[in-house]
């Protein structure tokens, strides 16, 4: 029954999310990471706005574990971003299950950071990064990470602040870089 209801509102050009269109449903036949899914009409779809640890980083099997428990052999619904592929050809969405948002949960259950490079392709951005800050607040997974001596690092010589495991971060001289173990006053960038 509940099939046919979600089944009707798509058909009819309605949501269940306000102003969004969804797509589906779609049964997730697999989980591929913390981040990515194949569905049952063949596409493989990267949540949108976020992400999660990769193979070998501290966390990555946790999420990759939670996002199964989640959304595996269940039906999500799809809503667009403002960019409708990646660059590796997966559909960028949001994946909405039982009324809630997965990218949401991920954030702020701490299995996944707020993707800030693309943060204009985010039209969901503001949400997640308030999210986010509760996850950093409570500590919570891949913020708990032992490996990390800092949650932030930025140099003297600038006022950008990035994740420790940043491409850019790692190009800051060890004599300016300054760790933050604390949320910064400034918005962080660059990763």
């Amino acid at each position: 029954m509940k099939f046919l209801i979600l089944t009707l509102i798509f058909l009819t050009g309605c949501s269940i999310t306000g102003n969004a269109t969804l797509e589906g449903p779609f049964t997730v036949t697999k989980v591929v990471d913390g981040d990515t899914l194949d569905l049952s009409n063949g596409d493989r779809v990267r949540f949108s706005g976020i992400n999660t640890p990769e193979t070998g980083e501290c966390y990555y099997q946790e999420a990759k574990d939670f996002l199964s428990s989640l959304v595996l052999n269940k039906q999500v619904f799809l809503e667009k971003d403002r960019s409708d592929e990646g660059k590796y050809g997966r559909k960028l969405r949001y994946i909405h299950i039982n009324d809630q948002i997965a990218n949401d949960i991920l954030v702020k259950e701490g299995y996944a950071k707020v993707y800030d490079k693309y943060k204009a392709d985010t039209k969901r951005y503001p949400e997640l990064k308030k999210l986010e800050a509760i996850a950093i607040k409570n500590n919570l997974g891949v913020w708990s990470c032992e490996k990390q001596d800092c949650l932030f690092v930025s140099s003297k010589n600038s006022e950008k602040y990035h994740t420790p495991n940043c491409k850019y971060a790692k190009k800051i001289k060890q004599e300016n870089k300054i760790c933050h173990k604390t949320t910064p006053d400034k918005e962080f960038s660059g990763c």
